[in-house]
This record gives structure tokens, C-alpha cells and sequence, in this order.
């Protein structure tokens, strides 16, 4: 599979992730689900570690096979991970507070800033072809901040937006870290993935004082099966962006926008299950996404 298929596939993952925080978020606090998605990612990949030897083979075939990191290896990879659990609390705020087309909007600006960073920090090179997709692209995402209006959301001074700015730009600074601990430090794929989750579930413990009240296991479980779904489906969103991005020839500018994709998921289930409002001038603003989408791929 090229690296074009698997930054789309991430992205639809991202958009069924992005639905389950929504629903989510309906039951539990912002910091209770970004502590439980940090220690369940961290659960996950766990196991991973204390594999029988047997398996080694097998698991190192499909990337599950985590090397071991030295300390100062780990420390390099610290930002990633601070960075995520910082991008997870200001995204879920928004998420929280704003209609999930919306806030899906917003952050769908995100392959902008990182084609910038690509092209100013990485040297990558974009072909006008790219350039012109990612023009329509923007522009399409200026649609939702029109949009929005509408429903009363001023994109300049409605708090919410700005968490999720801030979440975007997070999370395009993060995307280029990942191409520069893949690429530059050589670090190995599964190692990253399963290290960066352990120190996530780490940090989530420092939200501890905020969330104890909220730490029912048994009502988790039973009730709220949203919030081990969306760690789960982060998990697999991640494996999948970052075996893309290690592909040679991979850009980082363009898989960043092929996750957006999840925009298209988002408001298809936010429509049929959030009552989302102005169908019609949405679905206008995802076409030039997926034009934008288009041009990028077919440069």
C-alpha cells in the first residue's frame, strides 16, 4: 500500500475517532477522557513489549515490535508526547463546546501550517500543483468560518476556536517532529508508537488530582464504551499516519492534508446523529477539501 492509500485510510480512522470523542465528551470531562485514552493507549501497546520470542518474527513483520530506546533516545521523544496530551486537552475542549463540524473545520487547517514547516524547516519542495491544492483547500476552510457565523461562532473571539487553533498548530508542529525522529534520528516505528504511548499514560497521571472522582472502571466499561473506542482508535490512526510517513518519498505536507479526509467522516455522522445545522453550505465546503484533496494528489 503507498503511502497516497494510508494517509487516506488515517484519515478516515481520524474522522470515526473524532465522532467517538464527540460522544464521549457527553458523559465525561474533558480531563477524565484525555486520562483514560492516554492510559488505555498506553495498555495497548504495552503487551508489546513482553512478547514471547516466538512471536518476534511475525510482529516485526506487520510493525508491531517495538525496539528498545535508550534514555536519551526516550528524552527525544518526550516533546511528541507532551505535545499530543496538550494537543488532546485543548482539542477536546472544543470539541466539547462547538458543533463537530465546526471544530473538525478548524482543525482542518491544520495542512497548511505544516506544509509551511515542511517547506521553511524540512526543505521540502511542492510542485504548483500542490500549492494549488492546498490554496482550495484553505479556502474551503475559510467557507466554515462563514458558516459558522451563522450559527453565532465568531471565529476571532469564540474561546473554543482559539483552543482548537492552538490544538492545530500543536499538532503541525508534532507532525514535523514525527518526520524528524523517523527520518533524521532513524528511530524505529513501532518504538516511537509504543514509547510515546507509556509516556502519555505517564503524563496522564498528573491529572490525577483533577479526575479521581471521575475513575470508574466498572461505569467506563458498561456505559461509556466511547472513551476505550476512541484510545483504541487513536492507536490505530497513529500506527497507520506514521507507517505512511516513514515511506520513502513520503511528504509530510501532503499526508497531512490526505488525514483531513476525516472532515468527510465527520460531518457525514455529526449530520445523521448531532442534528448539524446549514447541511447544505457544509457539504460545499467539503467538496473544495476534497478538491483541494485532489489537485494535491494529482500533481
Amino acid at each position: 500500500m503507498t503511502w497516497i492509500a494510508l494517509g487516506l485510510l488515517a484519515g478516515l480512522v481520524l474522522g470515526t475517532y473524532d465522532f467517538l470523542t464527540k460522544l464521549a465528551l457527553k458523559e465525561k470531562t474533558v480531563l477524565a477522557a484525555v486520562f483514560w485514552c492516554s492510559v488505555l493507549g498506553a495498555l495497548i501497546w504495552l503487551p508489546f513489549f513482553y512478547a514471547p520470542m516466538s512471536w518476534s518474527a511475525t510482529l516485526r513483520e506487520v510493525g508491531l515490535a517495538p525496539e528498545r530506546l535508550s534514555s536519551e533516545q526516550q528524552m527525544a521523544l518526550l516533546p511528541k508526547s507532551v505535545m499530543m496530551v496538550a494537543t488532546w486537552i485543548l482539542s477536546y475542549y472544543s470539541v466539547k463546546s462547538l458543533p463537530l463540524s465546526i471544530s473538525a473545520g478548524v482543525r482542518a487547517s491544520g495542512p497548511l501550517w505544516t506544509a509551511l514547516g515542511a517547506v521553511l524547516l524540512l526543505s521540502e519542495s511542492l510542485s504548483w500543483w500542490q500549492w494549488l491544492g492546498l490554496a482550495v483547500s484553505m479556502g474551503s476552510y475559510y467557507l466554515f468560518s462563514l458558516i459558522g457565523r451563522k450559527e453565532g461562532i465568531s471565529f476571532r473571539r469564540n474561546l473554543w476556536v482559539l483552543c482548537m487553533l492552538a490544538a492545530t498548530l500543536l499538532s503541525s508542529a508534532n507532525a514535523l517532529y514525527d518526520k524528524y525522529i523517523l527520518a533524521t534520528l532513524h528511530m524505529d516505528l513501532a518504538a516511537v508508537q509504543a514509547y510515546s504511548a507509556v509516556q502519555r499514560g505517564g503524563i496522564a497521571l498528573l491529572l490525577l488530582p483533577w479526575v479521581f472522582r471521575d475513575l470508574e472502571v466498572v461505569s467506563l466499561l458498561r456505559y461509556n464504551w466511547p472513551v476505550p473506542a476512541i484510545a483504541f482508535a487513536y492507536v490505530l490512526a497513529e500506527y497507520i499516519y506514521l507507517a505512511a510517513v516513514q515511506m520513502d518519498g513520503a511528504l509530510i505536507s501532503v499526508i497531512s492534508v490526505l488525514r483531513r479526509t476525516n472532515l468527510v467522516m465527520v460531518f457525514a455522522l455529526s449530520a445523521l446523529f448531532f442534528a448539524e445545522r446549514f447541511i447544505r453550505q457544509k457539504i460545499v465546503a467539503i467538496g473544495g477539501v476534497l478538491l483541494g484533496i485532489v489537485l494535491t494528489i494529482l500533481h
